[in-house]
């Protein structure tokens, strides 16, 4: 607990200096490191999927496409396999 102080006032000074060194930047440079982090084409492709509101729907879309249903659920534990 003694040390917490200490802590947070290190954090704190290794963001001021972290934040001063980047208050340089040019705007210019942050737009095009802006651009450079966009999305490509092919990693928006998931974009594509046509999701259904439901699993009624979806049934019914995949039957009317001629087109499988994969479901997924979700228990909010992706990162230890739980799906």
């Amino acid at each position: 607990m003694k040390y917490r102080g200490l802590i947070c006032a290190g954090l704190l000074a290794a963001l001021a200096g972290g934040s001063v060194a980047q208050a340089d930047r040019d705007p210019a440079w942050v737009e095009q490191r802006v651009q450079q982090w966009q999305p490509t084409a092919r990693e928006r492709r998931w974009e594509s999927i046509g999701w259904a509101k439901d699993i009624r729907e979806a049934i019914r879309l995949g039957k009317e496409r001629q087109r499988p249903v994969f479901l997924f659920t979700l228990d909010g534990r992706m990162n230890v396999g739980r799906c």
